[in-house]
């Protein structure tokens, strides 16, 4: 059996076959044609964009029997036992096994020595960032100053580790990582010399996870195919490459706006059954909110989404359900989900903590808006202080006889316990508050609810928590129930008395005229929303 992989096989050979890297073709064939070609040079990128291919053609280029010249014949002499590794004059030096000074100090004795046959001698570092740093000081003076024809050309992933002065005695150039559609249309042409037949969609979620890298993507084209033969299809490559389609990824996000804590982590333990990457995932995840956040704040999105999964139609209807400031908050915690889970033995935990924190995700307010909503219900407050004084004059006052907590008659058609079950389906952690009140009304016109803490009253008492408790007892019981809010510190501790010493105080003042301060004002809101002033 004589296969060669795709990524050797379709290995370029000429400056005009290379991808991805315009800005260095172009500089490297003009040093040619001006016959100024410097002695060394450093290619930087990452893995798979072809620095050591670029190092080759740049070989071949040099000692061409036509050459010097920018397309190289291939089937010369030289060119082929380049192609081949056999060539006397170019060597290939693995820089992670000859790490040592020695190795490097037997270079520079054998670069002394005139080519044997070839134009030029070309020494091919790859990994050069793990030589050491006495074989680095030693490669200096003979970098610095190197015979005539003699060429070093280095490659490495890890730029930052290469010493000043190796990088200011070459010409460093920095290979661009592969762009998706460049990859794509590369294995494309691969799979027609193949004859292979493969949908586009799957040469996309290739390319996706190629991640830049052509050698990458293209042993994971040779992975698919040894999978699913000479046809392929979508279905196979996301069984091979553990990718969840673009149909899970929208019940997915189904589920999130309809606030399903339960559902979205059963979702999660299918995926891990079927075996699924997870943090595969989470960034097809990230990738699906950034589409949803293009098409919130783009009129014309077509040309901005990078994602098959799913319709444009789809991501416009789920789009309206977010606020762009809430998509924001939801990839930010996936992001660093996605790091948690990398360091993590327990990832699929670390992923199902960060979904609930997702379900928790609840748009910003800016703090002029907040101002507005408490200097409306200071004046509401003010109006209600207005109008119970006025009832005061007019109707004898008494005092409502205790209830134990929770406590309604049993004749009553309208049940307590669906509302607060009705409660936890939307919002979980408000149930917390309602069982900290007591229930001395409840019947089919009115709800009063009686808090005999502060914190827990201010926290309910809200505009919009009140018109969502509303909306609840709607939803149970078929019509419009009125809620009833009352603060009564009579059964708690004397600091609490106080404190609702301190209020009524302050709502006298209020009731008089007296204005708050805007520091006041934010102060209140902070200790409302459960907010922090951030410097």
């Amino acid at each position: 059996m004589d296969f060669q992989v795709s990524a050797r096989k379709w290995r370029p050979q000429k400056f005009s076959e290379l991808i991805g890297q315009e800005h260095i073709v172009r500089t490297l064939s003009n040093a040619i044609e001006l016959e100024r070609v410097s002695h060394a040079f450093l290619f930087s990128g990452t893995r798979g964009v072809g620095k050591t291919t670029t190092a080759r053609i740049l070989a071949r280029v040099l000692n061409c029997e036509k050459g010097p010249t920018i397309d190289p014949c291939g089937v010369c002499t030289f060119c082929t036992e380049i192609t081949a590794g056999n060539c006397i004059d170019v060597q290939e030096i693995d820089g992670a096994s000859n790490n040592g000074v020695q190795e490097v100090r037997d270079l520079i004795d054998n670069v002394q020595y005139a080519t044997s046959a070839a134009r030029y001698k070309v020494y091919i570092i790859d990994e050069v960032h793990m030589l050491s740093k006495s074989a680095f000081n030693a490669l200096l003076k003979t970098l610095e100053e190197p015979p005539p024809r003699v060429i070093f050309i280095f490659a490495t992933t890890e730029l930052i580790k290469i010493p000043e002065t190796i990088l200011s005695r070459c010409q460093c150039f920095e290979f661009k990582p592969l762009s998706q559609p460049q990859i794509t249309q590369q294995l494309e042409l691969i799979c027609e010399q193949e004859n292979i037949e493969i949908e586009k969609r799957g040469l996309e979620d290739i390319s996706k996870i190629g991640a830049g890298s052509m050698r990458d993507a293209q042993s994971l084209l040779d992975q698919v195919i040894a999978y699913s033969g000479r046809k392929v299809n979508s279905e196979s490559v996301e069984a091979v490459l553990g990718i969840v389609g673009g149909n899970t990824l929208e019940t997915f996000v189904d589920k999130l706006i309809d606030r399903q804590p339960a559902a979205l982590v059963s979702l999660i333990q299918e995926i891990v059954r079927q075996g699924k990457d997870l943090g595969l995932f989470c960034r097809s995840l990230m990738e699906y909110l950034r589409n949803l956040l293009i098409v919130k704040i783009s009129k014309e999105p077509e040309g901005l989404l990078n994602s098959h999964t799913c319709s444009l139609e789809i991501l416009k209807k789920q789009a309206e359900k977010f606020h762009a400031d809430e998509l924001q908050v939801m990839f930010a915690i996936l992001t660093r989900a996605e790091m948690e889970m990398k360091r993590s033995s327990l990832s699929q935990m670390v992923f199902e903590m960060a979904l609930l924190r997702l379900i928790e995700t609840r748009p910003f307010q800016k703090i002029d808006e907040l101002i507005n909503k408490i200097n409306q219900s200071e004046n509401s407050n003010i109006q209600s202080l207005s109008v119970q004084s006025e009832s005061s004059n007019s109707q004898e006052t008494f005092s409502a006889p205790p209830v134990a907590p929770n406590t309604v008659s049993e004749s009553t058609p309208v049940s307590w316990k669906q509302i607060k079950q009705q409660v936890s389906k939307t919002k979980p952690f408000f149930e917390h508050y309602l069982e900290k009140c007591q229930v001395p009304v409840l019947n089919e016109k009115e709800i009063h609810l009686v808090f005999h803490d502060k914190f827990t009253f201010d926290l309910v008492q809200t505009p919009e928590n009140i018109q969502f408790l509303k909306e609840t007892a709607k939803t149970v019981c078929g019509h419009n129930v009125d809620i009833k809010l009352t603060l009564d510190t009579s059964q708690s501790s004397a600091p609490v008395a106080d404190e609702e010493k301190k209020k009524s105080v302050d709502t006298e003042d209020t009731a008089t005229g007296k204005q708050k301060s805007e520091s006041e004002i934010i102060q209140d809101a902070l200790d409302i929303f459960g907010g922090v002033v951030v410097k």
